[in-house]
């Protein structure tokens, strides 16, 4: 009986200590806030070489909150030249993109479907369909970001400029940055044209 008083004095004064008080989160919350905006003003430095150094550190080595906040600067910019480079650093990354597809006619063929199928994709009801893309690192040879499929690591985008090039389906779409931070342009997959969308935004 003693042993399961102490016991629960032991686990009572240990729920006590792990308590975090409305200041405690307070305290954090103010610090990261104060963080956040430090980068944001270097994200706005008036040194532009300065400033996209530190967007590509922010895209590709920071931590959530602060890729948020890089991807957002870029994506929303009126420069071309960061949101060009905002568009590398996100491919650099190596993220997961999802492709979003909706095809034109309303009655694709079943190489559509069978494409679709074979690269793990989903097809739903109004035939538009979704297919995940692990980037896995930048080919210098070919001047393109790979994606692994089996043994071989194909080409899956390219980029000139503000354009991004994807391969699937057997042709290569042309994608341009919307200013919601969505990639959209056509893709032909197996003859059958598709309206494209990749969202960037995190």
């Amino acid at each position: 009986m003693r042993l399961m008083i102490a016991l629960i004095v032991v686990l009572a004064a240990s729920a006590v200590a792990a308590q975090v008080s409305l200041d405690d989160a307070d305290e954090v919350m103010d610090a990261r806030s104060k963080e956040l905006r430090a980068f944001q003003d270097r994200l706005n430095d008036a040194d532009p070489d300065r400033a996209l150094a530190v967007l590509k550190l922010l895209i590709v080595k920071g931590d959530p909150d602060q890729r948020r906040l890089a991807i957002r600067h870029g994506l929303q910019s009126t420069d071309s030249a960061i949101r060009a480079t905002t568009l590398r650093a996100i491919l650099d990354s190596k993220p997961t993109l999802v492709l979003t597809f909706v095809p034109v006619s309303e009655e694709p063929d079943t190489y559509y479907f069978r494409t679709i199928k074979q690269s793990a994709g989903v097809v739903k009801d109004d035939k538009s369909s979704e297919v995940l893309r692990k980037i896995s690192g930048f080919d210098e040879k070919e001047q393109c970001w790979t994606y692994t499929h089996g043994v071989y690591t194909p080409c899956l985008a390219r980029m000139r400029g503000e354009v991004v090039n994807i391969n699937f389906g057997g042709s290569w779409g042309n994608y341009t940055l919307d200013n919601s931070g969505k990639l959209i342009g056509q893709q032909a997959i197996n003859d059958n044209l598709t309206n494209a969308t990749i969202d960037l935004n995190e």
